[in-house]
């Protein structure tokens, strides 16, 4: 029992950093809840609809645009050969990112069309460097 009650010790260090850790966790999913009475007054249904197809395209394709290079750069013995694996995979996104705007700029109109929504051809030029920025945050 009295184990337990040291262990439970609401002064010591670990009890700040768990009430830390949970407070910041729950203000940062209030944020969004108190926000969205607002939001759905600006924005309409179909505007959040293109924001939710943008951010599965964006997400998913930023995701392996560059090739997952960002576990190998932990892996090498000296700093010069982690450089080199992130110039690599700082290449690799640059390459896939442009080759995506010259497909978005020719195939906009198509593109649109098969995602089924006309008004995110706008949308689509935002999409490569989103990405890009994606991949080199992943």
């Amino acid at each position: 029992r009295i184990l337990l009650i040291e262990y439970l010790n609401l002064n010591g260090q670990h009890s700040k950093n768990m009430l830390t850790l949970i407070s910041g966790t729950s203000i940062a999913q209030l944020i969004p809840v108190a926000i969205s009475p607002f939001l759905t007054r600006i924005y309409s249904p179909q505007d959040f609809g293109i924001l939710g197809l943008f951010i599965a395209i964006t997400s998913i394709l930023g995701y392996v645009v560059n090739g997952r290079y960002e576990l190998a750069i932990m892996l090498p013995d000296n700093d010069d050969d982690a450089l080199n694996v992130l110039a690599l995979g700082l290449l690799i996104s640059s390459v896939l990112s442009v080759f995506l705007f010259l497909f978005v700029v020719i195939f906009n109109e198509e593109m649109a069309g098969m995602l089924g929504n006309t008004a995110m051809s706008v949308w689509l030029y935002f999409a490569p460097p989103v990405i890009f920025f994606l991949g080199t945050f992943y």
